[in-house]
């Protein structure tokens, strides 16, 4: 078995759509994504896009560990974390590491299998690839480290387990919701049967995928006031180009409710790979009052089709305790990250990262439900 680059003749799959899409500069697709992508060839089925950055300290947290680690960090402190003393605390930690992280060049990494998106999804794959994949990408980005971001112990423990063998460091990023379960098990759960009752109530119109089309330009609005507006800028800023070459390529499967005025008032956008589906687009008008369920009616969407198509749902991380009463069991999810190539300055700052968010954030994320 010969690892090497895909040729775009002979990629397959899920990623062949991806790596069309991203022929074209990837900040025409995502505004704060600045990186090269190419794909990797494992076999004749299995290929892994692969991302590479050297510095882009301002690209989105998808492949931008500083941004991930420090920038997003921050934000979600200021959201969660009531504790003012310990707020503080963990403010003066991030600022204090940020600077020395930048001289380690912590963005200077190659991300394999990512698609870009706030969860990557991974193939049903037992790791066996993990040591010849590793050799390739040392002897072709020696200066770099090599990253597989969306790891969780719930789904790839396994995965986790051949990784660290193969002298991987695992470091904790945030916690994820899965939704494995049956319909009959999660309509046990009360707030389910509410929820159905309060999006019969409202009335409001389904849309499938393929009445779509014409509704992108709503949806990206409503996920850009969301993502971005609302939370942080540090999310990908998807453009209208993506939404469209997505559609028409058939890679993100886009549905939602509109209002009788044909007003598109929530929507999610879900990517499914072999065994799993996430939702990384998802939107709804935050203007509208609470009580008319808009998130509930967006997050339903996924659930719904995760029974249609019988597959795991990743529902990614925030709203936990929204997600925790509607079934949801909490995972950790992990980076694998090989650094034992680079110089001993950059590993200690890695190695650093790791002790921080293993040792104070991951306890954290698990003490406050997050």
């Amino acid at each position: 078995m010969s690892i090497r680059w895909a040729r775009q003749e002979e990629i397959k799959g899920k990623v062949k759509g991806f790596s069309r899409m991203f022929e074209s500069q990837s900040q025409l697709l995502i505004n704060n994504v600045n990186t090269q992508y190419r794909v990797l060839y494992v076999n004749e089925e299995l290929f892994f896009p692969i991302t590479i950055n050297d510095t882009e300290w301002y690209n989105s947290f998808v492949c931008s560990p500083y941004s991930a680690y420090v920038g997003y960090s921050k934000e979600e402190i200021k959201w969660t974390i009531k504790n003012v003393a310990l707020r503080f605390f963990l403010f003066l930690i991030i600022k204090g590491i940020s600077g020395w992280l930048k001289r380690g060049e912590i963005n200077k990494n190659v991300h394999v299998n990512n698609f870009l998106l706030s969860t990557n999804p991974y193939p049903e794959w037992d790791g066996k690839e993990i040591p010849q994949i590793t050799a390739f990408l040392k002897t072709e980005f020696p200066d770099h480290a090599i990253v597989f971001r969306s790891l969780n112990d719930y789904q790839h423990s396994h995965l986790l387990n051949i990784f660290e063998t193969n002298r991987y460091d695992t470091i904790g990023s945030r916690q994820v919701y899965i939704f494995d379960l049956t319909k009959e098990e999660w309509l046990k759960h009360r707030n389910n049967k509410h929820d159905n009752k309060l999006i019969r109530k409202a009335g409001l119109n389904y849309i499938a995928h393929k009445d779509m089309q014409a509704l992108l330009p709503q949806a990206l609005r409503l996920y850009r006031k969301l993502y971005l507006e609302k939370y942080s800028e540090l999310n990908p800023q998807f453009t209208l180009k993506y939404f469209q070459e997505c559609y028409k390529a058939g890679i993100i499967d886009f549905q939602g409710y509109t209002d009788h005025a044909g007003n598109l008032k929530a929507f999610s956008g879900q990517f499914t790979l072999d065994k799993t589906i996430t939702s990384p687009l998802v939107g709804y008008d935050i203007s509208a009052p609470r009580k008319d369920g808009l998130y509930i009616h967006a997050a339903q969407l996924a659930i719904l089709t995760k029974f249609k198509l019988g597959l795991v749902l990743n529902l990614s991380s925030g709203a936990p305790a929204f997600k925790r009463m509607r079934g949801g069991k909490p995972s950790i999810e992990y980076s694998a990250l090989f650094i034992n190539h680079l110089s001993k300055n950059r590993k200690l700052r890695w190695r650093a990262l790791k002790w921080i968010s293993n040792k104070i954030g991951v306890p954290l994320i698990k003490k406050y439900k997050l």
